[in-house]
C-alpha cells in the first residue's frame, strides 16, 4: 500500500465495515420501527399485532446493534472512533466488554437495550394497558435510538478519506480499569431499564383510568426495579472505596445520585402497592 503512514496503518476489512454498516443501520431500523409502533396502535385501536411486531422488531434490532459493537470492541476495529477512544491492543478482554458502557453513546445503547429486553418481558403480562404501555415505550425507545442515531457508536475516523485501522486505541481511563466496571454499570442500567416498565404501565393505566387491578401486576416488577439498583448502589459505593476510598468524588457522584433517587421513589411505590392491595 502505497501511503506515508503505510507502515502503521491498514486498510480496514470489509467484514469490519459490514459490521458498523449492520450497527447504524440497526438503530435507524429500530427508531423507525419504535415510531411506527407509537402511532399507529396510537392512533388507531385494534392495530395489535402489527404494532407489537414492529416493537420486537425494535427491540431486536437495538440488541443487534449491541452485538455489533461488542464485535467490533473484541476485534480490535480501531478505525471506528467509540473503540479508539475506549480500548486498546493490551486491555484484557473482560475490559474490551466493559468498554462497551465506558463512553456515552455504549452507555446510552446499554441503557435502550436494558430497556428493550424488560419491555419484551412485560408487556405480554400488562393484558388491557398493553396497548398505551406499548405505545409510550415505542415512544420511549425511539427517543433512545434517536440519541444513538445522532451520536453513533460506529462513526468511522477516517484518515485522508480513507478507512484505516490505527496500530492501537486510547485505551480505557485508567480509573475505571477495575472489576466492578464489568458488573456495576449493567446491574445499574438493568434497574433503569426496569424503571421503564412502571412509568409506562402507569401512563397506560391512568390513560385508562383503571388504577386498581394494575397494582398487583405491577409489584413484581417494581421489586425487580429496587433489587437492581439496590445492588447498583451497593456496588457502586464499594467500587468507589477501592478506588478513591470514602469521601473522594464519587461520594457525589451522578450516576450514583440518579440511582439512589429513583430507589426511593420505587420503594415509596412498593409501600404503596402493599397497601392499596392489601
Amino acid at each position: 500500500m502505497n501511503h506515508p503512514h503505510g507502515d502503521f496503518l491498514s486498510r480496514a476489512p470489509d467484514w469490519s465495515l459490514w459490521i458498523g454498516h449492520l450497527g447504524r443501520g440497526s438503530i435507524a431500523l429500530a427508531l423507525v420501527a419504535f415510531v411506527l409502533a407509537a402511532l399507529l396502535w396510537g392512533a388507531r385501536q385494534g392495530s395489535e399485532r402489527w404494532s407489537a411486531r414492529l416493537f420486537t422488531l425494535g427491540c431486536s434490532a437495538l440488541l443487534t446493534a449491541f452485538a455489533a459493537l461488542l464485535v467490533l470492541l473484541l476485534a480490535d476495529q480501531f478505525q471506528f472512533a467509540y473503540v479508539f477512544d475506549h480500548s486498546d491492543r493490551a486491555t484484557d478482554t473482560q475490559y474490551k466488554v466493559a468498554a462497551l458502557w465506558a463512553g456515552q453513546e455504549g452507555s446510552f445503547l446499554l441503557w435502550a437495550c436494558c430497556s428493550a429486553v424488560f419491555g419484551l418481558l412485560a408487556a405480554r403480562c400488562t393484558h388491557k394497558d398493553r396497548r398505551w404501555f406499548t405505545v409510550s415505550f415505542s415512544a420511549f425507545l425511539a427517543s433512545l435510538a434517536g440519541i444513538l442515531a445522532y451520536e453513533s457508536p460506529f462513526r468511522i475516523n477516517l484518515i485522508e478519506g480513507q478507512p484505516l485501522v490505527p496500530p492501537d486505541g486510547n485505551g480505557m481511563v485508567p480509573s475505571l480499569l477495575n472489576y466492578w466496571i464489568t458488573i456495576h454499570p449493567p446491574t445499574i442500567f438493568l434497574g433503569f431499564g426496569s424503571l421503564a416498565v412502571l412509568t409506562c404501565w402507569a401512563l397506560a393505566a391512568c390513560v385508562r383510568r383503571d388504577l386498581d387491578h394494575w397494582a398487583p401486576r405491577i409489584r413484581p416488577w417494581a421489586i425487580v426495579s429496587a433489587t437492581f439498583l439496590g445492588l447498583g448502589l451497593c456496588m457502586g459505593g464499594f467500587w468507589a472505596y477501592e478506588t478513591l476510598g470514602w469521601g473522594g468524588f464519587w461520594a457525589w457522584d451522578p450516576v450514583e445520585n440518579t440511582s439512589f433517587v429513583p430507589r426511593v421513589w420505587v420503594i415509596a411505590l412498593i409501600h404503596g402497592l402493599f397497601i392499596q392491595s392489601a
